[in-house]
């Protein structure tokens, strides 16, 4: 009989490290991959279904990408030329803050791609194993400031909450120096480069809000952010073949450390038109989102929002 671990009971980072480096030599082939581009809702996801009991959920992991950014080659990433110096940007950032790191955070950030983000890679992805894979995809402004909060020590040094940066110099750092361009490039650079899944290529159910993908070994699960949990889970255990799920909220923004600030932020921003453009007419959105979807974020961002 097959080994199921019982993930709830054990801590999960230990629980990753056996999935990864033990699971494979177990004979485990039939990974359930959380694999995003970050802010869209993705933890709540794979603690969710870490702690489901069903034996089909016995092996789940989740990245943000297999192989460290700042090794891509640009010339690697089939995209569309108005899209290729976002993932330049993305590229050379990411080259920076890790060449800024302390010796001691290089080793552990290099540690943790090492022996779990390079280890799925090889275990399952690269091996082409039959993959279920999930992913999801939310509306750029938001996602982009959601990340930027995420990250904020890799432009100003420190984190958000511990800033004293005014709320106005933040939306100033946010505009003028963030990388923008990750949520219209991640599907390309990352998801179709290391799965040869082009997801522009199949229809999105915009009244559903998912769309499931059938392409070689990969079983695809597209997911939008917005929708309400109830519908994620009926979705999701849909797909997977579960009787049910029950999806518990994890890393959310608004209750974390720098939830004040983040609040204000989002009132208080008022977007260019500019970006508005660059990113609601954008193939992403144009392919994920319906045009009233997107006039409605516009309005929204330029504007200012009130939650």
């Amino acid at each position: 009989m097959a080994l199921h671990l019982k993930k709830r009971w054990i801590d999960r980072r230990v629980y990753e490290y056996f999935a990864v480096n033990v699971a494979p030599y177990l004979g485990w082939r039939d990974p359930i991959l959380v694999y995003q581009m970050g802010k869209v809702g993705s933890s709540s996801i794979r603690n969710s279904l870490f702690r489901c009991p069903d034996v089909r959920t016995r092996l789940v992991l989740m990245s943000h990408e297999f192989l460290p950014i700042r090794n891509r080659r640009l010339s690697d990433i089939e995209i569309e030329p108005e899209y290729r110096d976002y993932c330049r940007q993305e590229i050379e950032h990411d080259r920076r803050v890790f060449d800024a790191f302390d010796l001691r955070k290089k080793l552990g950030w290099r540690l943790r791609e090492r022996f779990y983000a390079e280890r799925i890679y090889q275990a399952y992805v690269k091996k082409k194993n039959k993959l279920r894979v999930i992913t999801l995809v939310r509306e750029p402004i938001a996602n982009n400031i959601s990340m930027f909060f995420e990250v904020f020590d890799h432009y100003a040094d420190t984190r958000a909450e511990e800033s004293s940066l005014s709320v106005e110099a933040m939306i100033e750092l946010f505009l003028m120096q963030y990388v923008h361009g990750r949520p219209l490039t991640w599907l390309d650079a990352e998801l179709k480069r290391m799965l040869d899944v082009d997801v522009y290529q199949y229809p999105f159910d915009l009244e559903r809000g998912c769309a499931m993908i059938e392409s070689g070994n990969v079983d695809l699960l597209v997911l939008k952010c917005e929708l309400p949990d109830d519908v994620k889970a009926k979705t999701i255990a849909e797909f997977l073949k579960l009787e049910k799920l029950e999806l518990t909220r994890s890393n959310v923004s608004s209750k974390r450390a720098h939830a004040d600030r983040y609040a204000e932020f989002r009132r208080r921003i008022r977007v260019p038109e500019s970006m508005l453009d660059a990113m609601y007419e954008s193939k992403y959105a144009r392919h994920f989102y319906s045009p009233e979807e997107r006039a409605q974020y516009r309005d929204r961002w330029a504007a200012g929002v009130s939650v």
